[in-house]
């Protein structure tokens, strides 16, 4: 198990549960019925959401049910990607025409503006940020500027109405194709009549200019608040739209269609789900981050005092068939020093496969030769070890062997493990690999040679020269 997979375990108290998914018709039955689901799987998120928080959500657009805005044409659409595409290449004057309800043609053709109206409504802030560089020659060469003045404050307005039109999953960028451009030319924004403290776009300067050129507004409002019918009516034409899509579909297959109640709820428990879900997510990295940090913490206070590096050779990867053919491990010093070592091979319970002795060089002459029996060989380790922290290179695999043999010979083995490989990791982040022959080489240790007390040394190098590297960033 991985590092991460561990700590996950470990904070959950278990393996990922598996979500059972329920069938989006099972979903809208039970819906229904008013009982409290968990939509799963391609349905939506693996969280519960009850009744009475989709209720409450859903009071915010209950407008909807009454408010069923006829379809736009394309050229009433305020924002289309397609067809300003369309209009830049057969009629330029025409891609404009998003921008126009807002400033005078002279501001939308200025040079220094048109690379900034690429995504239309979506670049409002980024047509501010030039228009502000604007307004600082002009200032700066004392000339007057209220037209860009203007244009700025209009843009910084135009930033806030795109970003409200998020609603329930579908972003700005598509929402803004339902508003009615024919709604906008009417209106007349006026820094004096809405103020700008419900303007979030604009900048402490941009409200120092906006003040000095046309005073104190007596009133402060927001775009919404002047004019809701702008994002209602948007918001209803694209659920109109999407439900009128999904009872065709609906149709098509021989299911029964829905109401506009029913798919709101539905798409508002699925949101409010993705939410929980997100939430979680961000729960349990956090989780992960502090526990991990404590990890790292103890394992660097563990180098403060004598502690041991140690290392095995087994049979193979799978404790649960292979066994331990060699211990070995060192003591060191709290600088750094080797105070003391220990090495012993041990006889396995079957022979040494021909691949491992390709690997490591340990024969089965060498093991029948000097090789202790398990028992033997486990208490000599524990030994040595002592009570002391003890290191290994990827230590979760060395455990599952440790734990077996441990068992198997009635030693007790209790001692703090810590993994060096998640130590290396904070030391060099960018590193391509972290197996332990590529972090020798890296810190300019001997390569280790698939002996165990060879791989501890080169285990040894790396764990101080990451010490190093970290005491050094802190």
């Amino acid at each position: 198990m991985g590092l991460f997979d561990k700590l996950f375990s470990k904070l959950t108290g278990g393996p990922t549960p598996t979500p059972v998914t329920v069938p989006a018709a099972v979903v809208q039955s039970r819906m229904d019925a008013g009982i409290t689901v968990t939509i799963t799987g391609p349905a939506g998120p693996s969280v519960q959401v009850s009744d009475a928080e989709v209720a409450e959500r859903v009071l915010e657009y209950a407008f909807v049910l009454t408010t069923d805005p006829p379809v736009l044409e394309a050229a009433d659409q305020w924002w289309n990607e397609d067809t300003h595409r369309r209009r830049r290449r057969e009629s330029p004057e025409k891609a404009y025409a998003w921008v126009l309800p807002f400033v005078s043609v002279e501001i939308a053709k200025l040079e220094q503006l048109q690379a900034a109206q690429e995504w239309g409504p979506h670049s409002a802030g980024a047509i501010a940020k030039e228009l502000r560089v604007l307004i600082r020659e002009r200032r700066k060469a004392k000339e007057p500027c209220p037209e860009l003045l203007k244009a700025l404050y209009c843009m910084c307005v135009v930033a806030d109405l795109s970003a409200s039109l998020k609603f329930e999953g579908a972003q700005p960028h598509y929402m803004a194709r339902f508003v009615d451009i024919n709604e906008l030319r009417p209106i007349k924004l006026d820094f004096v009549a809405m103020g700008y403290q419900c303007i979030e776009s604009l900048s402490k300067t941009d409200v120092k200019w906006l003040v000095e050129a046309f005073g104190e507004p007596a009133e402060h409002e927001s775009f919404d608040a002047r004019w809701p019918h702008i994002r209602r009516n948007a918001v209803a034409r694209y659920c109109w739209s999407e439900l009128r899509s999904s009872n065709n579909n609906a149709k098509s297959l021989g299911l029964r269609q829905r109401t506009m109640q029913e798919w709101l709820n539905e798409l508002v428990r699925r949101n409010i789900g993705y939410f929980k879900e997100s939430q979680e997510r961000v729960a349990k990295r956090q989780a992960y981050v502090t526990e991990l940090a404590t990890m790292l913490d103890g394992a660097w206070a563990a180098t403060r005092q004598p502690f041991i590096v140690a290392d095995l050779e087994t049979t193979g990867l799978s404790a649960n068939t292979d066994e331990v053919i060699e211990f070995a491990a060192i003591l060191v010093t709290p600088e750094g020093g080797i105070a003391d070592e220990f090495s012993t091979l041990v006889r396995a319970s079957r022979l040494v496969p021909a691949e491992i002795t390709r690997l490591t060089g340990i024969t089965q002459d060498a093991i029948d030769r000097e090789g202790q029996r398990p028992a033997d060989a486990m208490k000599a380790f524990a030994a040595f070890v002592g009570t002391h922290p003890v290191f290994f290179h990827n230590a979760p695999f060395d455990q599952v062997f440790i734990k077996k043999a441990a068992g198997q010979t009635g030693v007790k083995f209790v001692n703090p493990v810590h993994d060096t490989l998640p130590l290396a990791r904070q030391a060099w982040p960018s590193l391509a690999s972290y197996k332990l022959a590529t972090l020798a080489q890296h810190v300019g240790a001997a390569v280790p040679t698939h002996r165990a007390l060879d791989d501890a040394k080169a285990t040894l190098a790396v764990l101080l020269a990451a010490r190093h590297r970290v005491a050094s960033d802190r």
